[in-house]
């Protein structure tokens, strides 16, 4: 049976960005106007808590397509094994060179370096450290709408080439095995500025780890 969009609550983090919902479970089918509201929330708020749930990868899969079509990972070495589509953040991994790999270590915008990026990340805290691994988030409606309006003009007609790995980005990445290595070869271009599509709002679209460069500027 599916479950009503009355039977569960938004309420905002802050007056800017994030909601926590309460009285949802995954792992009932999500009825219209339960998909509604919640995609609605997240354009309304950018970030939500979706708290007290405890899913299987496959399930954590079949609820999150309540957002939309699932965006198929980079890296295939990071596959859950019985769910390929879900892919697993660990601080147990290491780089080629011997160093601790911190997947989504630093500020970021997930796959940047795509020509359609997803519109979402999606997070299901499995096991936890004592202290630490926090996820924090930045938003970039609000980090435009408080620039000056010299500064909207400036950057407004701007835009970015992304890569897998930007040259000057301080933090590596994982190298891309077999045929994914073209990926890692391969850039796109992204406006500056982005309109969000439900919303209107505009927002800052940059990424540390993947700009190579902005398009008719050098490098300072």
């Amino acid at each position: 049976m599916d479950q009503a969009a009355c039977s569960f609550s938004v309420t905002p983090l802050s007056p800017h960005t994030g909601a926590e919902i309460r009285g949802l479970d995954f792992r009932v089918p999500a009825d219209a106007a339960t998909r509604a509201t919640l995609n609605e929330a997240f354009d309304d708020h950018a970030v939500l808590a979706i708290r007290d749930q405890k899913l299987s990868a496959p399930e954590f899969l079949q609820a999150m397509q309540v957002f939309g079509e699932i965006f198929p990972q980079h890296n295939s070495r990071f596959q859950v094994p019985e769910c390929p589509a879900i892919h697993y953040i660990s601080n147990q991994d290491k780089l080629e060179d011997g160093k601790v790999y911190i997947p989504g270590e630093g500020y970021h915008t997930d796959h940047s370096n795509d020509a359609e990026p997803p519109k979402a990340t999606a997070l299901h805290a499995v096991k936890l450290p004592n202290s630490g691994g926090d996820t924090q988030f930045v938003n970039m409606c609000e980090a435009y709408d408080a620039l000056p309006a010299a500064t909207k003009r400036k950057i407004g007609g701007l835009q970015a080439r992304h890569v897998y790995q930007s040259k000057h980005s301080e933090r590596k990445l994982p190298q891309l095995p077999g045929e994914q290595k073209r990926i890692a070869a391969m850039s796109v271009i992204h406006p500056l500025v982005r309109t969000h599509p439900a919303s209107g709002r505009k927002a800052i679209y940059i990424n540390p780890i993947r700009i190579e460069e902005i398009i008719g500027l050098d490098d300072a």
